[in-house]
C-alpha cells in the first residue's frame, strides 16, 4: 500500500508506448496501421484485448474491433509477465481478484482457468487492457452542479466503461484546485496514480481497501471531500455511512445503467435508506461521446 501525493502529467502517448513494450509486435504493428487510418486514434482507443483462444481484438470509440494478429499462449505469457514487472506476487491481492494495475491508471483483466485450492491464475489466456478515458467536458459540468448544489453526498453510476473513474480523476483535481478544498482519494485499484493533480490538494490512498482508506483519511487527512470508485459491498457502504455522519461529503461511483437497477442493489439501497446521497449522476456513452443526466434524491426514494 502507498500513500503519496501526485503531480505528474501523463499524456495518452505515454499510456500507449508502456501498453505497446509489452504487447506482441504483430498485435502493436496492427495497432498502429490502424491509428493511421482513424482520426479518433488514439483518444478513442478504450481497449486492447489479447485472446490465446480466439481473435484479439480493440475498442475504438466504442466499436469492437477484432485484429487479425496470431497470439500463442507463450505471447500472452510474455505480455502477462512484462505487464506485472516480472513480480506476481508484488500483486497477488489484485491478480487472485482477476485483474492487476499498471502505472497510469491502466487496469489489465485476466482471463484465466484456475484449479480448486489455487490462489493465483498462473497461466492465463487472455488479456484485457483498459486505458482510462480522457476527462470530458461533461467533468467540468458536473463539478457546477455539484458546487451549485453542496450536496452532502453524490453518487455517479453507469454501466461499466461508462467513464466513472474518469470522471472521479477529473473531479478531484476540480473540487480541489476550483473549490479549493482538500481532497482525499480512496484508490483501492491503484487508477489514479499517475492523473495530473499539479498543484491540487489532493491526497490519495492507493491500494487500501475502501472501509480503511476511509478510516485513515478521515483520522489522519483532515478532508473536506472523500472520493471512492465503485462500491460493491454492504461493508463498505457501512463504512461511507460512518463517515457521512462526520460530516463530510463523499463523491462515489456505483455500477448500473438505470436508477431501478441502481435500487436493486444492496450497498446502495442501505446508503439509500439512510438518505447518504443527495445527488444522482448517470454517465452514458454512445459511440465514444459521453453525456450524462441527474436527479436528485426526491426523485430516487
Amino acid at each position: 500500500m502507498e500513500f503519496f501525493k501526485i503531480g505528474t502529467k501523463t499524456s495518452v502517448s505515454d499510456i500507449l508506448t508502456m501498453i505497446f513494450s509489452v504487447l506482441p509486435r504483430g498485435i502493436t504493428a496492427e495497432i498502429t496501421a490502424l491509428g493511421r487510418v482513424r482520426r479518433d486514434f488514439p483518444l478513442g482507443l478504450s481497449e486492447i484485448r489479447l485472446r490465446s483462444e480466439g481473435r484479439s481484438s480493440v475498442v475504438l470509440s466504442g466499436e469492437n474491433i477484432p485484429l487479425f494478429s496470431r497470439v500463442t499462449p507463450s505471447d500472452i505469457e510474455e505480455s502477462y509477465d512484462k505487464a506485472l514487472g516480472g513480480a506476481l506476487y508484488a500483486h497477488t491481492d489484485e491478480v487472485k481478484h482477476g485483474f492487476f494495475s499498471m502505472p497510469y491508471g491502466v487496469r489489465v483483466g485476466i482471463s484465466a482457468s484456475k484449479r480448486a485450492g489455487e490462489l493465483l491464475p498462473l497461466t492465463p489466456s487472455g488479456l484485457a487492457f483498459r486505458l482510462p478515458s480522457a476527462p470530458s467536458e461533461n467533468a467540468g459540468k458536473i463539478f457546477a452542479l455539484w458546487r451549485e448544489r453542496k450536496p452532502r453526498g453524490m453518487l455517479i453510476y453507469s454501466k461499466p466503461g461508462g467513464g466513472k473513474t474518469s470522471a472521479l480523476r477529473a473531479l478531484s483535481g476540480l473540487i480541489s484546485r476550483e473549490g479549493a478544498l482538500r481532497v482525499a482519494v480512496i484508490d483501492e485499484r491503484r487508477e489514479f496514480s499517475c492523473e495530473d493533480f499539479s498543484g491540487c490538494s489532493v491526497d490519495v490512498l492507493s491500494g487500501y481497501g475502501k472501509s480503511e482508506g476511509v478510516e485513515i483519511a478521515m483520522r489522519t487527512l483532515s478532508p473536506e471531500v472523500i472520493i471512492v470508485d465503485e462500491i460493491g459491498t454492504v461493508t463498505e457502504a457501512e463504512s461511507l455511512i460512518a463517515v457521512g455522519r462526520g460530516g463530510v461529503p463523499i463523491i462515489a461511483s456505483a455500477h448500473a445503467d438505470s436508477l431501478a437497477e441502481l435500487k436493486s442493489r444492496a450497498p446502495i439501497r442501505l446508503l439509500l435508506e439512510n438518505g447518504y446521497f443527495e445527488l444522482f449522476v448517470r454517465l452514458m456513452r454512445d459511440k465514444g461521446r459521453f453525456s450524462f443526466e441527474y436527479n436528485e434524491a426526491g426523485a430516487v426514494r
